[in-house]
Order: C-alpha cells, then structure tokens, then sequence
C-alpha cells in the first residue's frame, strides 16, 4: 500500500472521529450539563491551548527520524480519550478540563508531525485531485455515519455509541505501522527566527496567517459550529434528526468536492468563494433573527457550500506554499507551527466570545459578529489565493526568460 494511499485513510478515518466529537458531543455536553454551556467553552479553550503548547513542545522531535512516532502517540491518545468518555459518563463536565487537555495532547501529538508528512506525500500537482477526493470520500463517510451515530446514541445512549468511534481508531492504528516514512529534515533542530526571516515582507505569508487566524475563529475548531448546533437543536431536539441532517449537508460537501477535483477552473475559485460566503452570511443573520425550521435548514446547507468552497482552495494554497523553495526541505515544521499559531489566535478568541455568551441575555451581538468574520474569512482567502497567483505567474515568466536570457549572456 502506498503512502499516498496510507495518507489518504488516515486522513478520511480521522474525519470520522473529528465529526462524532463535533457534532454529538456537544449534545452530550449540553445534555448532561443541563443545557449550561460554560463547561463546553472550558473544555474547548484548553484543548486549543494544549493542541499549540504540544505542537511546539515537540517541534524538534518532530524533525528526527523517529518523528512517526509522534502520530501513534496522538492515536493512542485518542483511544484513552474516548475510554475517558466512556468511564466518566454523566461526569464528564465534571472533569471538562481533564478531558479538553487529553484531546489538547491527541490533537498535538498527532498534527505535530501530520502535516509535514503528508506535505512530502502529496505534490503539489496532485494536490488539487488529492483534496477534491478527500472532500468526497469524507462527504459520502460523513453521510453513513451520522446517522448510524444518531441511530446508536437514541437507541443504547452516547457512551455505548463510542464503541464504533474505538474500532476507527485501531485501524488508524494500523496504517500508522504500515507507513514508511520518507524524506527526514538534514537539520535537527526547528529555528522560528529563520522562517519569520525567510517569510518577512512576502504577501503571500501574511494573507495565509490572516486567513489561518479567521479559520480558527469561524471554522476549524471553532466554537462558532458548536453554537450553530445548539441553534439546530432548539428546533431538532434529538440525535436522529441532528444525524440526518448532518449527513444531508454531507452530501453537499461530497458534490463541492467533485466539482472542485474534476470541473472548477482555477479562475472560477474566487467567485465560487465571494458569492457563496455573501449568501452565508445572509442566511447567518436571518437564521439569528428568526430561528426556524426554514432558516436553519438554508444556514445549514449555505454554510456546506461556502465552509468547503473556501476551505478547499485555502487548503490547497496552504499545503502548496508549503512546498515553497524557501520552505520545503528544512523548515516545513517551522512553517506549521506558524499555521498553527494563527488558526490558536483564532480558536481562542472564539472560545472567549462563547464563554462571554453564557452572560448575556442576547446572542445576537455575538452571532452578527461571527457574520461579520465569516465574510472577513472568505475575502482573506481570497487575497490569500491572488498572492498565490500572482506569485506562480511571476515564477513562470522568470522561467520562459531564463533560457533567453543565459543565451545574451554567452554571447
């Protein structure tokens, strides 16, 4: 079995545990913490905190030849994290810090050496085939196992349902034993001092640290999707229809997938991004003021198109800049600690605005801000992907002149 082929399973696998915890524990957590959100807003804030502390903690690990070990120690963790779940049960809010910190370390361990890994794995002319598929196979997984979630956790309850989420993780497991990990950094030791160096006055770098703090603020282990589910719950009380409507939206995310693999031209992304995130917001703002059956069903499936149209081309512009001349062979680590320090920024800051919603009599304020940093997501990502053009346009003119001009040159 190829690495690609090895990313591209752990990768998916993961998506299905990353969808259980986001999803159906907070119905958990609001649950048995009789719909206080407090305990919620903890657990997340230290789990974001303990993701970045562990990731930089290990980033010189993370450059030796035994770095593979730091993923099957995430893997390992996520397995004590769910028998964690299973023994607290209706405690779990109880112990919210511990809890958040587990998924803090698994979370680190695992992305400290992810990412890199799967930057060597994937070029950057796969890349775009690579995330389209990756988009789909999620998509069609993400329909499947809502709703046999949904299913499990109304008929024996959430503790029992974890037992499937146990058996994904032994087999992320095994893949991580049958990966030959390649392309070892020459030096051992990370220096952040010569990335910001390198990285300094390059357009390119500032929109994607821009982007990365406004994806962890609205998207990417933000609260703002635990918030939107509290919002579907007032109106779908039980797991099944959280389940059945989670796997709808998947279907969405399954076709932005295809369309962006195999049809959307590259000149199409920024209007693709632009319109869809405009109407998210709108549809944002009606479903605050007016929560009902027809608003959040429209939010809903808005927000699958436009959370995966920026998604997929930031990803890709992302993972691409990362194999930068400047960065590729010594610095990727470094370059992912900079993503992360971002996207923490980000995480942070919605973890606040979530706990400061606890006190207020009204979350309109709160949510109309969160619109307006969805729009300010999307036109970050745009910026971000013209510096990416602009850039690849320049590095092409420099290589049709070389040729002419080694031959003025010579003569």
């Amino acid at each position: 079995m190829s690495n690609y082929k090895i990313l591209f399973c752990l990768r998916a696998l993961k998506s299905i545990v990353d969808s259980f915890v986001d999803t159906f524990l907070v119905l958990y957590f609001l649950d048995v913490s009789s719909e206080n959100i407090i305990p919620l807003g903890i657990y997340q804030l230290i789990l974001v905190l303990t993701v970045y502390l562990t990731i930089y903690c290990c980033r010189n690990l993370a450059k030796s030849k035994h770095r593979i070990m730091l993923l099957r120690v995430g893997i390992v963790l996520d397995l004590v994290y769910f028998l964690s779940i299973i023994l607290l049960k209706d405690r779990i809010v109880d112990y919210a810090y511990l809890v958040g910190a587990l998924r803090g370390l698994e979370e680190g361990f695992y992305y400290s050496v992810y990412n890199t890994i799967e930057s060597d794995g994937v070029s950057n002319k796969e890349r775009t085939r690579y995330i389209g598929n990756y988009s789909l196979v999620k998509s069609t997984l993400s329909v499947i196992f809502p709703i046999v979630f949904g299913g499990m956790i109304y008929a024996t309850g959430f503790v029992e349902s974890t037992t499937v989420v146990l058996v994904v993780v032994a087999l992320r497991m095994v893949l991580s034993f049958v990966f030959k990990d390649k392309n070892i950094p020459r030096v051992k030791k990370s220096n952040m001092g010569k990335v910001r160096q390198i990285t300094r006055g390059d357009k390119r770098f500032m929109y994607l640290c821009i982007s990365r703090f406004f994806d962890g603020l609205t998207s990417s282990a933000s609260m703002f999707p635990n918030i939107v589910t509290i919002y579907f719950i007032t109106v779908f009380s039980n797991s099944i229809s959280l389940g059945i409507f989670t796997a709808a939206a998947s279907v969405v995310n399954g076709a932005m997938g295809v369309l962006f693999a195999k049809f959307l031209k590259k000149k199409h992304y920024n209007g693709m991004m632009g319109i869809s995130s405009a109407l998210t917001v709108v549809a944002l703002v009606m479903m605050v003021l007016d929560c009902n059956v027809v608003t959040i069903i429209a939010f809903r499936f808005l927000r699958a198109i436009s959370k995966n149209a920026v998604h997929l081309v930031n990803e890709a512009n992302v993972c691409n800049l990362c194999n930068d001349p400047k960065i590729k062979r010594e610095h990727k680590m470094e370059y992912w600690i900079l993503v992360e320090r971002s996207l923490v920024y980000g995480r942070i800051a919605s973890c606040i605005l979530f706990i400061m919603m606890a006190f207020m009599d009204s979350w309109i304020p709160i949510m109309m801000l969160f619109a307006v940093c969805l729009g300010l997501f999307a036109s970050s990502a745009i910026q971000f992907n013209n510096a990416m053009d602009r850039h690849s346009r320049r590095r092409q003119v420099s290589r049709e002149l070389a040729p002419a001009y080694e031959t003025v040159t010579k003569k």
